[in-house]
């Protein structure tokens, strides 16, 4: 018991104390519960002595079987030392929480908040146009600017290690917070708007941190973190949603990656009064536009490029070999094999084409073999606009032709 006794009073010691990711790995396996799914820095002190011989036994065997690196060392390892300190902070909280769907498995690390904690920054700008989005870098001004550009620097930090067996370098991650009370459908771009992330893989493991605007302020809300493979968006797909109900849940038919967190930030630091206002200025936003009758292109733009997308709207199935012509470069014709669920994956790596994952009963309703769509324009050149034509094959693939439209001069 000597022994012992002089292990207990080095471990006591402050520069001693047992690192919190082994103390959590710990308790998970001395009594055999899952991992405490929120611990904030400042709140574990009692769990160190309670588990304390355990940590001084097994602490080798525990942290030769964590494979993670820490929230903040990821950050730091990234330059962003502020964010990294704000990981060590009092405020910052741990879940390391796993879920595993679609042959990925997912832990959310943790997650902090807090103002000017990156050495970039996200600026915002409304009009009556539609609302545009920028990152700075190093320098990024603190204050509105005389355009009416606001900087975002009240920020909230998720972080998440992804691995498994489909996981590629090229592999295509989203998350999106969703808070309940607000109908996501009409919400959601308030939430999301000018959301970011940043990820690096690490050996077998990717990982991922997605960042947006402060959550704080709606922290007395029950607040979900989706994390998918798919696209951000409520479908029949991938997350299944009722604003009526307050319901939130998995998809259990989506075959990919549709994990589903709970984010349980402290309700004392909500404030009401300043999630009421953005609330407020967002809805009188969507009423501009709304009033304004904008369209998917700037009024600012030149009358060519409004003339661009208005000739490339009236192209079809039947007329498109007549408005367009096929492009033959590598890459502008490709094939997709339906998953199991009817959707094909879309990533067509062509100039400005975006990735998609259409539904074919959508593409192809009430026995139509063609379908057309175009998209979105590269800078301010309407040349660079292309026509996407579907055709539905015999064999139940469906193949995609890229065409250049025949603006007229």
């Amino acid at each position: 018991m000597k022994n012992m006794d002089n292990l207990l009073n080095q471990a006591l010691t402050p520069e001693n104390e047992p690192d919190y990711w082994l103390i959590q790995n710990t308790l998970s396996q001395a009594k055999e519960v899952t991992p405490m799914k929120k611990t904030t820095r400042k709140k574990y002190v009692t769990a160190i002595l309670s588990c304390l011989t355990a940590v001084v036994i097994t602490s080798i065997s525990v942290y030769a079987a964590w494979t993670y690196l820490k929230p903040d060392q990821i950050v730091r390892d990234w330059g962003e030392s502020e964010l990294a300190d704000a990981f060590q902070g009092e405020d910052a909280v741990y879940i390391n929480e796993t879920q595993s769907y679609g042959g990925y498995r997912v832990t959310l690390l943790g997650f902090t908040s807090g103002k000017d904690l990156t050495g970039y920054q996200y600026s915002i700008k409304y009009s009556a146009d539609g609302t545009s989005v920028t990152r700075n870098g190093t320098g990024a001004s603190q204050t509105e600017t005389e355009d009416g550009t606001v900087p975002l620097t009240s920020r909230t930090y998720v972080l998440f290690a992804i691995e498994g067996e489909r996981l590629e370098p090229w592999t295509d991650f989203t998350a999106f917070p969703v808070v309940m009370g607000y109908d996501y459908e009409t919400y959601d771009s308030m939430f999301g708007q000018a959301a970011g992330s940043r990820q690096e893989q690490i050996g077998d493991t990717l990982y991922f941190m997605y960042e947006c605007n402060n959550l704080e302020l709606f922290a007395d809300h029950e607040i979900y973190m989706c994390v998918s493979d798919d696209l951000p968006v409520f479908s029949e797909y991938s997350y299944l949603y009722d604003n009526d109900s307050g319901i939130l849940e998995r998809n259990e038919e989506y075959e990919g990656l549709n994990a589903l967190f709970s984010l349980p930030l402290d309700a004392a630091k909500a404030d009401p009064k300043a999630a009421a206002e953005m609330a407020a200025a967002f809805e009188q936003h969507q009423r501009d536009l709304l009033e304004n009758e904008v369209t998917s292109y700037s009024t600012e733009w030149s009358s060519r490029i409004k003339e661009a997308f208005a000739f490339v709207e009236q192209i079809t199935p039947d007329n498109i070999n007549e408005y367009a012509t096929p492009l033959t470069e590598e890459g502008s014709v490709q094939t997709f094999v339906p998953d199991s669920q009817g959707r094909i994956d879309v990533r067509f790596g062509y100039q400005n084409s975006n990735r998609s994952k259409p539904a074919v009963k959508d593409l192809f309703p009430d026995g139509k073999t063609g379908y057309v769509s175009y998209t979105g324009i590269s800078g301010d050149n309407p040349d660079s606009i292309l026509v996407e034509y579907y055709t539905l094959n015999e064999d139940g693939s469906v193949t995609l032709q890229l065409y250049k439209p025949n603006l007229p001069e």
